[in-house]
């Protein structure tokens, strides 16, 4: 087996596992969710952004691919000439022209669209953040980014995909192991495959996301539920009751116990654009 067939089966064995026993990645639930990807794009830099912007000339245009609500190519098209953001879920983009309109940032827009899209685009730096896990086809994905680079491609990720961080809770939640979502291993295996060695940065950043904590054992369970999204939510009501005295540290707010943590990377190379 490839290294590309190995990391499209990690994905598609996900996928079957949280269409069997939590709640797909639909466009409805990144609709929902939406809103919570939606940053300041004026805010000091975290290690990993600003790593990303060292990677910029001021005259650069610049494509993100599955950018989201801007998260990270907002910030960088204020440093930039222009910004594209390949996008294909509209409640993404709807956020995105959100925030595009509150910081009257000019020189950013998006595309709907997959990738790679259906016409060929380039532009000095690619950007892709976070969206790695969830592309069965890497392959084809990683040489359009490639291809599309004039200058650099830059992939954010981290050392525990987001994705995996809360395969503790999932184990307790749901009562089995959780398929992994391919990582950094499975990535640098399909781009040496392919010929691409790329440079590769560890930052002193932890994964973390905004959220509001719980603050007693009601909301707790709440939260727990609202994490592993269950299709069997009473049987999985059980399963955190039962194991709540493990899955928190309790004070003022409840502070979940059971993520892995992750640390940032950037996996960068020189387009062929």
């Amino acid at each position: 087996m490839s290294a590309a067939e190995r990391y499209a089966e990690m994905v598609r064995a996900r996928e079957r596992q949280k269409a069997e026993l939590a709640t797909p990645l639909t466009e409805e639930r990144w609709a929902k969710y939406a809103p919570t990807y939606r940053f300041d794009p004026r805010r000091e830099p975290e290690p990993l952004l600003a790593a990303t912007i060292e990677l910029l000339e001021p005259d650069d245009e610049i494509i993100e691919v599955g950018g989201g609500a801007g998260r990270i190519g907002l910030p960088l098209a204020l440093r930039a000439r222009s910004l594209v953001n390949v996008e294909p879920s509209a409640g993404m983009r709807e956020q995105f022209d959100i925030c595009v309109a509150e910081n009257g940032i000019e020189n950013a827009s998006t595309l709907a669209s997959a990738w790679p899209p259906p016409t060929p685009m380039q532009a000095d730096l690619v950007v892709s953040a976070d969206v790695m896990y969830f592309v069965a086809e890497i392959e084809p994905f990683l040489l359009a980014l490639d291809r599309a680079a004039r200058r650099r491609v830059a992939l954010l990720t981290w050392t525990v995909p987001p994705p995996n961080v809360n395969d503790g809770l999932f184990r307790l939640g749901l009562g089995v192991e959780e398929a992994p979502a391919p990582g950094f291993r499975e990535l640098l295996a399909v781009l040496w495959e392919i010929g691409i060695i790329p440079d590769v940065r560890v930052m002193d950043e932890w994964f973390t996301w905004p959220e509001r904590l719980p603050t007693d054992e009601q909301s707790a369970i709440e939260f727990a539920l609202e994490e592993l999204e269950p299709r069997d939510v009473e049987a999985a009501r059980r399963r955190v009751v039962d194991g709540l005295d493990g899955l928190y540290e309790r004070g003022d707010v409840w502070r979940p116990l059971w993520r892995t943590p992750s640390q940032a990377m950037l996996i960068s190379w020189k387009g062929s654009g």
